[in-house]
């Protein structure tokens, strides 16, 4: 099996083109993503041929820890940016456990390239629960809310991100969502037109980057009036424009073509 790494924003993937999807995929994305003694990713993308009409291919992710998510928003680009280096294709049909998410070329050259997705209409999230519960020691929470982008989110708009404890508070906020979890992001508006945000994302834990979540954060504070309909979002990983257009969100950002490796099943 050959795996194709790739970075989109500081997020790390390993895509797999073939015909199907392995039934071992969890226990493999655990042991392939592993930083240590496997190839240090965030999650195992494969990407099958859809028998439905119109669809350019299926997506279907595997986070670190072996579970399945239903969408990544620099995960789809990464798998779209390899599609394209293997055609002439501009656009894509991609489908996902979230739907279909339509992917369009802005440039490649080399192994690098931007890319956008229209990510889709985002609906509301799980129940919040009282802000109270959300509390961490690291954090000093200004308002919240839940989002729904084909994944579930939470934003959580603070007074700084100096000092906050991702990887402490991260996974105590997703737990009031257990057993389905919830991506949390510590959010920041530096401006109308900008903001930063940090990612405690669920299957993975600290992440450099999250297209969903950017996406997401942008949403709920353009309905907090915090941000305008276009903005751009700053994550440790790089940064990506959004787009706020009748409900939906246009993710664009970069992705880049890392390196290659063969594996025996």
């Amino acid at each position: 099996m050959r795996l194709i790494k790739y970075e989109g924003l500081g997020n790390k993937f390993l895509v797999v083109i073939q015909d199907t999807v392995p039934k071992n995929s969890s226990q493999l994305a655990v042991s392939a993503c592993n930083t240590e003694n496997g190839f240090d990713a965030d999650g195992l993308i494969f990407g099958t041929p859809s028998s439905s009409e119109g669809i350019d291919i299926h997506m279907t992710l595997f986070n670190a820890d072996g579970s399945s998510a239903e969408i990544s928003g620099n995960g789809i680009r990464c798998l779209a940016q390899e599609i394209f280096s293997r055609s002439d294709k501009r656009s894509l049909q991609i489908l996902t456990g979230s739907g279909v998410r339509n992917v369009t070329l802005n440039n490649l050259r080399n192994d690098e390239a931007e890319i956008s997705v229209d990510m889709g209409l985002v609906r509301e999230g799980p129940e919040l629960p009282l802000l109270d519960f959300l509390h961490h020691e690291s954090i000093t929470i200004v308002q919240a809310a839940t989002a729904n982008i084909g994944n579930p989110h939470v934003v959580i708009e603070v007074e700084t991100l100096d000092g906050v404890d991702v990887a402490a508070a991260g996974p105590h906020i997703e737990s009031l969502w257990q057993p389905v979890g919830i991506n949390v992001h510590f959010f920041k508006a530096q401006n109308k037109a900008e903001f930063s945000m940090l990612t405690w994302e669920r299957g993975a834990g600290v992440t450099l980057a999250c297209g969903t979540g950017a996406s997401a954060c942008a949403f709920v504070a353009n309905r907090w009036g915090l941000i305008e309909e276009t903005s751009e979002a700053t994550m440790a990983g790089g940064t990506a424009q959004i787009e706020l257009v009748n409900g939906k969100v246009l993710l664009t950002g970069k992705s880049r073509r890392v390196e290659e490796f063969e594996i025996t099943l």
